[in-house]
């Protein structure tokens, strides 16, 4: 298995798994699946080109040459934000969970944000109902410090978000 940043060629693939957990975990992500399908492959290449490597980007798990995973990332703005950083869009294949690919990701983008030297703070957000996520950033070293109520909704179904943080010392 292979773990790496993103670029424009793996375009495909992003939109690829990205739209399957949009499919397979409508409740996890803030995107929903019908406005994400309408994104066109240039697009894709496009926020993956227009990813500064500082300020966004996506780690993808390969095995085989398939993405099976994906972690993003992104970092604050502005002057009195940006020692912080958020992880978003974790996803793992069904067929891969419980591997170990969910740690590798999460440790190469934790890794790759502590490079820069000054963030020093890791934010996240997790489905309250998904325990074996929430179990799995706790095991990370993310800890949460607040719960969104009805942070998404979905047709008529709202779902409460946790949210976590981690501090680099």
């Amino acid at each position: 298995m292979q773990i790496r940043l993103l670029n424009p060629d793996d375009a495909k693939a992003l939109a690829a798994i990205r739209l399957e957990a949009l499919e397979q975990e409508p409740y996890a992500f803030g995107a929903s699946l019908e406005e994400e399908k309408k994104r066109s492959l240039e697009e894709w290449q496009a926020r993956l080109a227009e990813s500064n490597r500082e300020e966004s980007g996506y780690f993808g798990a390969f095995d085989a040459g398939e993405m099976i995973g994906l972690i993003g990332y992104f970092r604050h703005k502005g002057a009195k934000v940006r020692h912080k950083a958020s992880i978003v869009s974790m996803y793992v294949k069904k067929a891969h969970r419980g591997t170990g690919v969910a740690g590798q990701l999460m440790q190469a983008a934790l890794s790759h944000l502590q490079a820069f030297g000054d963030i020093d703070q890791v934010q996240l957000a997790v489905v309250t109902a998904n325990e074996s996520a929430k179990r799995f950033y706790e095991k990370m070293g993310f800890v949460p410090y607040g719960l969104e109520k009805r942070a998404l909704k979905i047709g008529d179904i709202y779902v409460d978000e946790a949210h976590m943080y981690m501090m680099f010392e």
